[in-house]
C-alpha cells in the first residue's frame, strides 16, 4: 500500500507539471457550473457580457492562459448566451497563441458546428486551414506543454474537415488538394491519387485542377517505383500524364509530363523485357515471345525494343528448329 501511495504521489507531481494552462490555479466549485480551475488574481463576471469582457481584456494583455479559463467560463456558465459565439472564437484564438494548435482547431470546429451561421465562419475556416498547413509543414503536436511528434496525419484530418465544412469556400479546394500533398508525404500514393481526383472532379474549372491532374501522374509514378516495378501503377501514371497533356497541352508542366511519360514507358519496356528473360531462362519460349513482342509494340523506338526484336528472331528460329526435329 505504501509503495502504491508513493507511485500515486509521483504521478500526481508529473501530471501537475503537464498542466501549463492550469498553473497557479485552484480547483473551485460553483453552483450551476461544477468544478473548474480558477487562476489566482483573475476576477469573474456576474453576466456573460462581463465575463467576456474580462476574457478579452486578458487577451489584450497577452495573458492567454488566463484568457482560456475566462472564455471557458462563459461557455460553461452561460451555454445559451449570445456571448458564447464570441467566447468560442476567443478560446480558439487563445489556444493558437499558446501553440496548442490542435486544441485551437477543435475549438474552431465547435464554433462552426454549434454556430453554422456565425459571423466568424469564414475566419474559423481560414484559421483551420492555417493550422493544417502548420502540421503539413512539420509542426509537432503539443499536449500538456510538450511538443510530441510531427502530425501530418492531423493535417489530413483537418483538411478533410475543412472540405466537409465548406467544400466551395475560399479554402475548400486548396484543402482538398493538400490532403493529397499530405498523403504523398506519408508515402500513401494511392490515397493521394484519390484526393487529387476529387480536386479534378469537384473543381474542374479552377487552375488547381491542372496541378492536381499532374500530381495524379506523379503519385502513380512514385507508387510504381516503390518496390519491384509495378506495371499497373506505371500504366496508370502513363494514362494520367497522357490525360494531362491532352487537357493542358501548353503549360509550364507540359515538358515535365512528356519527360515523365517517356521515362515510364522505358521502365515499362524494361520490365516487360525482364519478364521475357525469365520465361526464356525457364525454356518457356512461347511465353517469352509474348513479352518480347509486347516490348516492341509498347515502345518500338526504344533500345529495349531493338533487343526484343533480336530475341524474337532467335526464339522463333529455335521453335521452328524444335518443330522440324523429328
Amino acid at each position: 500500500m505504501k509503495r502504491f501511495l508513493v507511485v500515486l504521489a509521483a504521478v500526481a507531481v508529473v501530471w501537475g507539471g503537464f498542466l501549463p494552462l492550469e498553473s497557479s490555479a485552484a480547483l473551485v466549485w460553483r453552483k450551476g457550473e461544477g468544478w473548474s480551475w480558477e487562476r489566482e488574481g483573475v476576477s469573474t463576471g456576474k453576466t456573460p457580457q462581463e465575463q467576456l469582457a474580462i476574457a478579452r481584456a486578458l487577451t489584450g494583455k497577452k495573458d492567454y492562459s488566463s484568457a482560456v479559463a475566462a472564455y471557458r467560463r462563459v461557455i460553461r456558465r452561460w451555454p445559451t448566451s449570445s456571448a458564447v459565439e464570441d467566447a468560442r472564437m476567443g478560446l480558439a484564438e487563445s489556444y493558437a497563441a499558446l501553440d496548442y494548435y490542435y486544441r485551437a482547431y477543435k475549438e474552431y470546429q465547435q464554433l462552426i458546428e454549434k454556430n453554422p451561421s456565425s459571423k466568424y465562419f469564414e475566419t474559423a475556416l481560414q484559421r483551420q486551414f492555417e493550422i493544417g498547413n502548420l502540421f503539413l509543414a512539420g509542426q509537432r503536436d503539443k499536449a500538456w506543454g510538450i511538443r510530441w511528434f510531427p502530425a501530418r496525419d492531423k493535417a489530413i484530418e483537418i483538411f478533410e474537415q475543412i472540405v466537409k465544412n465548406g467544400p466551395y469556400s475560399k479554402v475548400g479546394p486548396e484543402a482538398q488538394f493538400r490532403i493529397g500533398v499530405a498523403q504523398e508525404m506519408l508515402k500513401d500514393y494511392v490515397s493521394a491519387v484519390r484526393a487529387y481526383e476529387k480536386v479534378t472532379e469537384r473543381y474542374p474549372n479552377l487552375p488547381l485542377a491542372e496541378t492536381a491532374q499532374f500530381q495524379i501522374g506523379a503519385a502513380y509514378m512514385a507508387e510504381a517505383g516503390r518496390y519491384e516495378y509495378d506495371q499497373n501503377a506505371a500504366n496508370q501514371a502513363i494514362a494520367a500524364f497522357t490525360d494531362f497533356l491532352v487537357r493542358y497541352p501548353n503549360t509550364p508542366k507540359t515538358a515535365e509530363a512528356e519527360a515523365d511519360r517517356t521515362q515510364l514507358k522505358l521502365e515499362q519496356a524494361k520490365g516487360l523485357f525482364r519478364v521475357g528473360q525469365f520465361y526464356e531462362k525457364n525454356k518457356e519460349y512461347k511465353a517469352a515471345l509474348i513479352y518480347y513482342n509486347a516490348v516492341i509494340e509498347e515502345n518500338p523506338k526504344s533500345d529495349w525494343a531493338a533487343n526484343a526484336k533480336t530475341k524474337v528472331l532467335t526464339l522463333n528460329a529455335r521453335l521452328q528448329k524444335k518443330t522440324a526435329t523429328p
